[in-house]
């Protein structure tokens, strides 16, 4: 089987909320720019994900990756949802990690998974220094829960002591999407990961992120591109924009006050950055959250 590649994988959470719609409610066809879970509080509807028309209704929770084209629609008079958008970061070039690794499918029933809805929800409107820590911690542990149901109600075959060759094909592809790592994860590492998540705005260089892990330059950037997947500067970009992405959905802050909080210096350069990464300019990412 794969080896340990996913170790460090972390779930990045942005926004949470519930919504109810009357039968007339229609979501036009969009690309999604993340990942979102949505726990069906009444009703039903229907949810089109790349072609595919998945009807949910009452008591699923219904799994949307990030990239895909979705559009959505009412079937009863009152359809309500609580919907978790989050980001993946983990060594996962192109597909479906969720889905592809683990065999989350699009809806399964809820077991009792819509306690960390309401408990995200609660920290989340939380004024305690504390709330983001069990905000992630709930989301983390609502994924563990689908991932751990998703997994025993998968039963791989086995014969002539090895995988068919289906499964072998299965794993092959996605040895070919995670990049791998023979290496434990690195505490010197993680040690710059901790710091620049709790100071996303200071100005960072290769040189200075070696100097915080007590590495050379040339050392650290191998350990941080073997640990990460990523140079360092590519992980200092995207940790800034989901930062810029979760106070443009919590916050009311005009943009260029998020692009400068979060170390971009030239509003512009942010937008075309932001634009690139999620496929929505800031103005439009945070218009489609409220739709």
């Amino acid at each position: 089987m794969v080896k340990n590649e996913i170790d460090n994988v972390r779930f990045n959470f942005l926004y949470i909320d519930t919504y109810s719609f009357g039968p007339t409610w229609v979501y036009p066809e969009s690309v999604v720019p993340y990942n979102m879970l949505r726990y069906i509080i009444s009703g039903e509807g229907v949810f089109c994900i790349d072609d595919e028309e998945v009807k949910v209704k009452k008591n699923e929770i219904a799994y949307i990756p990030r990239g895909c084209r979705m559009s959505c629609h009412s079937l009863t008079d009152n359809f309500s949802f609580c919907s978790i958008r989050f980001t993946t970061a983990v060594f996962f070039e192109g597909g479906d990690f969720l889905a592809d690794y683990y065999g989350i499918p699009r809806v399964m029933e809820n077991t009792g998974e819509d306690r960390y809805f309401e408990l995200i929800y609660k920290w989340v409107k939380s004024e305690s220094p504390a709330r983001m820590f069990f905000v992630r911690g709930y989301l983390e542990v609502l994924i563990a829960e689908l991932i751990f149901r998703a997994s025993k109600n998968r039963k791989p075959e086995i014969s002539g002591g090895g995988l068919r060759n289906d499964e072998e094909i299965t794993i092959e592809k996605l040895r070919q999407r995670i990049k791998k790592s023979d290496s434990r994860a690195d505490g010197r590492i993680q040690v710059v990961m901790d710091y620049v998540s709790l100071h996303p705005t200071e100005k960072y260089t290769p040189a200075r992120m070696a100097e915080i892990a007590g590495l050379s330059k040339q050392r650290f950037t191998h350990l941080f591109k073997e640990q990460t997947g990523k140079s360092p500067m590519v992980y200092i970009k995207e940790l800034r924009l989901t930062i810029a992405a979760r106070r443009l959905l919590v916050s009311s802050e005009n943009v260029s006050d998020i692009a400068y909080e979060v170390g971009y210096e030239d509003p512009n350069y942010f937008i075309r950055e932001f634009k690139a990464a999620f496929g929505y300019t800031p103005n439009q990412y945070r218009k489609a959250a409220r739709e």
